[in-house]
């Protein structure tokens, strides 16, 4: 009995060694794992933009690429009413802010094509009995604003600070171009307040009011159907009510609603959509509201009676990259909203990008003329001029 006791202990003994030895000798197991997704470029850029609209506190925003004259990219992030879980999409109207100038330029540079206005008129001449009325305050005609200007401007601060209309000639091409303070000319100072003053201009030449003539030569016949000023009260109707809602950081974070409330004006004031602001893009490219040569002289850096090159066209900001044109415009109003369209005429490349708080623009000093100090310029350079996203 024990020395059967023995020899089953002997076995097992055995049997638990041999199978020890052959664990280890065999071969790992093979484990799985799991690989990374490979996005494609246009993946990449749109998870970017996503992480980028987080960093800079934007509730929602929507954005388009155009390439050749065609989107190729168009989609929202985020949300366009964040109380009632609303995404913002491609189709979501925004306050534009100064994307506005462009619109406005192309409208005068459409009225000197029709022989109505030169750019080398004189802003007395052509408002010599227009009325301004800004807040308590009112001038009888332009030469009345300029006896008051000294008044005005300290009220307004730099709005009209060194605006020498009361000793010095002031041109139209000067509003047009920033470079109505000081000796008209000789400086860029970017100021949105006296921008607006192109509407009266606009207005008195043409004899009719400045949104009648955005719908008219603009958005009717480009067909811009969530766009205001509007085609007809309806439409106007349905883009207010899907116009995205506005935000700002509230004082112990996160966001609170915010409001802007800014009139119409060849500076600002119009509603619009990625899409509907594509189609103007496309517009443009293509010479349809206004002659090649009347663009290019648009999309030209100004000249300074001094020399100097300046970072602003008519109604756009121009500057290179690597010997490249960069055409441009950006919209900001603080604690409200944001915008940007960044157009590489040379690659038929163009980016429009509208945001409901003031994250897309706030603290990149982008009035001093360089887009690039924009990190969302900054990425659309890189993934499609730099490493060629979408290749020519």
């Amino acid at each position: 009995m024990v020395i059967k006791l023995f020899s089953y202990r002997i076995f097992y003994v055995s049997f638990f060694i041999i199978s020890c030895l052959l664990f280890a000798c065999a071969p790992p197991k093979a484990t799985v794992q799991k690989q990374p997704e490979i996005l494609n470029p246009m993946q990449q850029f749109e998870q970017k933009l996503e992480s980028m609209r987080k960093a800079y506190n934007v509730p929602g925003m929507s954005v388009a690429i155009l390439k050749e004259q065609e989107v190729v990219f168009n989609r929202g992030f985020g949300y366009a009413d964040l109380e009632n879980k609303i995404p913002a999409t491609e189709n979501t109207p925004y306050n534009i802010a100064s994307l506005t100038k462009p619109f406005g330029a192309t409208i005068l540079m459409n009225l000197v094509e029709e022989a109505q206005l030169s750019l080398d008129d004189a802003m007395a001449d052509i408002l010599n009995e227009t009325d301004f009325k800004y807040g308590d305050h009112s001038a009888q005609g332009y030469a009345d604003l300029c006896k008051k200007i000294r008044k005005l401007a300290w009220l307004y601060g730099s709005l009209l600070w060194d605006y020498r209309c009361h000793t010095e000639k002031i041109l139209v091409r000067h509003h047009l171009t920033h470079t109505s303070q000081g000796m008209p000319g000789e400086r860029y100072r970017y100021n949105g307040f006296l921008f607006t003053f192109l509407s009266k201009v606009a207005e008195k030449t043409s004899g009719k009011a400045f949104d009648e003539l955005l719908v008219e030569k603009i958005i009717a016949p480009l067909e811009m159907t969530r766009t205001i000023p509007s085609i007809n009260e309806e439409r106007r109707s349905q883009t207010l009510k899907h116009r995205a809602k506005y935000y700002q950081i509230g004082p112990f974070g996160g966001f609170v609603s915010s409001k802007y409330p800014v009139r119409l004006s060849t500076s600002a004031g119009m509603v619009s959509t990625v899409v509907d602001i594509a189609k103007f893009d496309v517009a443009m490219d293509r010479n349809e509201i206004i002659s090649k040569e009347s663009k290019e002289t648009m999309y030209t850096p100004t000249i300074s009676t001094s020399g100097k090159i300046l970072p602003y066209g008519l109604g756009w900001f121009v500057q290179e990259y690597k010997g490249i044109e960069m055409v441009w415009h950006y919209g900001y109003a603080p604690k409200a909203y944001s915008s940007l369209i960044l157009k590489i005429p040379e690659k038929e490349l163009t980016m429009i990008l509208l945001a409901n708080s003031d994250g897309a623009s706030r603290g990149f000093n982008l009035g001093n003329g360089n887009v690039l100090n924009s990190p969302f310029a900054r990425l659309f350079v890189n993934m499609f001029i730099d490493t060629k996203t979408i290749r020519q």
